[in-house]
């Protein structure tokens, strides 16, 4: 008898200790492969979701909760599996937050974080086939996408972000949260742009890039303004003919516009102050005229 209850018990504990396993292995997640690095030059590294840093090179694989980011002279692109392209300038940095891609049905999620620096982003097959599914946090604020490509340039928590195409065909959302409500504009046109200034800040009344701002923040992503790759050589980034990386140049283009877009609000306030004074004064007189 007393044998009999030995056996059970060690039966029991075997069995425990199996479930435990069993549980302990299912608790072990595999990465999840998100794409892989391409054309790296320069400085580039990735921070792993277990914040283990490490070289990036070319053919790399890039996986979900990964942070890649570039140094002076870094430049680099990030194909998703899906086919979304991020193209990363010099001091750059975008963390792949989610990423689920069914290749059969092209269905699933991307959300990615652009952390700074200036760059290009190219919506791939999950935005094309249901573009809720797609959104790219900026330091405040977000963009949702329509089946296109947009530029950027990030200052802190400020960011300008520009649509470059294909005209007529996609467009970008932009918001950021206001007082609690999500506050937007709505981008279709090539070579039009916003600014978030910041946490708590609406989106900037959409405004035209200039094609010299355009072609200089296409240079530091190593691309021409249409968004091809470029060939030959010359000073600053490699590959990139008679354009010099100038990483303060790209800021201060962002705080031209800026300064631009606040100007003209001021003026169209100042306007519309004019006209409703000449108004009141008008009315002034015409009751005063009153017997």
């Amino acid at each position: 008898m007393i044998k009999k209850y030995v056996w059970t018990a060690a039966v029991i504990l075997i069995a425990v200790a199996a479930g435990t396993i069993g549980v302990l292995r299912a608790g072990t997640v595999s990465p999840v492969q998100a794409g892989v690095a391409a054309a790296v030059k320069g400085d580039v590294k990735v921070v792993t979701a277990s914040a283990v840093a490490r070289a990036l090179k070319s053919g790399d694989k890039v996986f979900m909760g990964d942070k890649v980011e570039t140094g002076p002279d870094g430049q680099l692109q990030v194909l998703l599996l899906d086919q979304t392209v991020f193209t990363l300038g010099p001091l750059s940095a975008v963390e792949v937050d989610e990423f689920v891609y069914d290749p059969r049905t092209d269905d699933g999620r991307v959300r990615a974080s652009m952390l700074k620096g200036i760059f290009r982003i190219v919506s791939g097959k999950i935005a094309h086939k249901k573009p809720e599914n797609m959104r790219v946090d900026l330091p405040a604020g977000s963009i949702g996408f329509r089946g296109t490509n947009v530029a950027g340039i990030i200052d802190g928590q400020k960011t300008l972000v520009v649509l470059l195409g294909p005209v007529g065909v996609g467009r970008i959302y932009v918001t950021n949260v206001v007082n609690g409500e999500v506050i937007g504009v709505d981008i279709d046109a090539a070579g039009n742009a916003t600014i978030v200034d910041g946490p708590n800040s609406a989106p900037v009344p959409v405004f035209q890039v200039s094609e010299a701002d355009l072609s200089r923040i296409a240079g530091a992503l190593g691309q021409q303004a249409t968004g091809s790759e470029t060939t030959g050589s010359g000073t600053g980034i490699p590959g990139v003919t008679g354009i010099p990386v100038d990483t303060q140049a790209l800021i201060n283009i962002l705080n031209t516009v800026d300064n631009l877009t606040q100007e003209s609000q001021t003026a169209a306030q100042d306007a519309a102050g004019s006209t409703q004074q000449h108004k009141d004064s008008q009315n002034s007189k015409s009751i005063k005229s009153v017997p």
